[in-house]
């Protein structure tokens, strides 16, 4: 009689390791779920941050075009007008105005080159992240269906498993299940296990003979004095006898 009740005890603990096997299992892919969001995020952050300077340079250029146009106007104004003074002063003072807005011209020229060698490495990185951005979205579309499908594959699992449990529950003896739940959430989950050759296969420890002999002729439900599982001998007593 013990043994039909270890037994379904058994039954129930093979029904909630695969429970929790099965959860470890769907665990892992909504990490990758994560994973997956994160570099596509990363890569979209990457592309925003290569168009802003993209952008940054095209008003930096527009800005140095105006100020070399405006400098280029005063120049040729000025130099118009260096033939038309009169007085060694004015002629130096203009002069000297005349040679700052040169020296500025050819800052913005200078600006302007550098900007525009700077806009073709920004435009090149803007046309990579683009592709790195494409390709991230694309992994999180396919891989993200196929998550999504083995989740509502694991789902339905479950509610199979636990109903499954459930059955179970009301089939063991009601005085063993709480103890059984409170064995098991010790034990990582094993509950009810073989003795074989007087060892038990839960801790790996030898248990008394004695209690060996009693898993063997008694209905009484043992428990290891080491590890403290419900133990049944692995053998059947009519094998026992003829070894």
């Amino acid at each position: 009689m013990s043994r039909e009740k270890l037994k379904a005890l058994e039954e129930l603990q093979k029904v909630d390791i695969r429970i929790r096997d099965l959860s470890a299992e769907a665990e892992t892919h909504p990490a990758r779920l994560r994973q997956i969001e994160s570099e596509r995020n990363q890569a979209k952050s990457a592309l925003d941050a290569s168009r802003g300077k993209l952008a940054d340079n095209e008003r930096a250029r527009r800005q140095n075009e105006q100020l070399l146009q405006l400098e280029k106007e005063k120049v040729r104004k000025w130099e118009s007008r260096l033939n038309e003074l009169k007085t060694p002063r004015e002629y130096a003072a203009l002069a000297r105005e005349l040679d700052i807005a040169k020296k500025t011209n050819q800052g913005a020229e200078e600006e302007l080159k550098r900007l525009a060698g700077e806009y073709d490495a920004l435009r090149k990185e803007a046309a990579s992240g683009e592709s790195a951005l494409a390709e991230k979205e694309s992994v999180v579309e396919r891989e993200g269906k196929e998550i999504q499908a083995v989740l509502d594959s694991v789902q339905g699992k479950m509610k199979e498993l636990q109903a499954e449990r459930a059955r179970l529950i009301a089939a063991c003896d009601k005085s063993l299940v709480s103890k059984y739940e409170r064995i098991r959430k010790q034990r990582g989950g094993v509950a009810v296990v073989a003795v074989v050759a007087g060892t038990c296969k839960g801790c790996q420890r030898n248990i008394p003979p004695q209690m060996a002999n009693n898993l063997l002729t008694s209905n009484e439900i043992l428990t290891c004095p080491n590890c403290h599982r419900f133990i049944y001998a692995a053998e059947e007593p009519q094998a026992a006898a003829n070894a």
